[in-house]
């Protein structure tokens, strides 16, 4: 990867791999990885420097939520097609640390952090550019790995005070 960092957001749009923000400092560096020829293009940067976001990818189109500095509800939209970022709707709940899982055609933010661990789950429609509050988490935490499987939400670990070993399954009602 061109920029060495960490806490950066990653996902796959048509094949490609982008990593977006991350740490040192708070960046905006967008990179994109073809595995296909084993190389990195520099694309346009995020309109928001941050690090520790969660970032989902919904009809070709990668989101970049939330994160820090401080406790971001930022949600910006970024088309590969046109290597263009656009202002969305922000998060209800402002926070880094998240997780983000993807159903049908909905974006799940997952817990978080806002100074304190969240159990706070929140679903972004982009068709409507909308945000409605879901069920909570039995388990508030932050830094969790998110994962979908067969349509449901998998949380793995995290942390509030503690270390979680829990894996919690959220499924959306339709």
């Amino acid at each position: 990867m061109p920029t060495a960092r960490g806490h950066l957001g990653v996902e796959v749009v048509d094949g490609i791999l982008y990593a977006v923000g991350g740490a040192p400092g708070f960046l905006a560096t967008v990179e994109a990885y073809d595995p296909k020829t084993n190389t990195w293009t520099t694309k346009a940067p995020m309109p928001t420097d941050r690090t520790q976001l969660g970032v989902g990818v919904v009809d070709g189109i990668l989101y970049a939520v939330g994160g820090a500095p401080g406790f971001l509800a930022t949600v910006e939209a970024y088309d590969p097609k046109t290597n263009t970022w656009t202002a969305k709707a922000p998060m209800p709940t402002a926070r880094n640390a998240l997780g983000i899982g993807v159903v049908h055609g909905l974006l799940y933010a997952v817990g978080g952090f806002n100074g304190n661990p969240l159990a706070t789950v929140e679903a972004y429609h982009p068709k409507t550019n909308t945000w409605t509050t879901e069920a909570p988490m039995p388990t508030a935490r932050y830094f969790p790995a998110a994962a979908v499987v067969n349509d449901t939400v998998y949380i793995v670990g995290g942390r509030s005070s503690v270390w979680h070993t829990t894996i919690e399954a959220y499924t959306p009602a339709y």
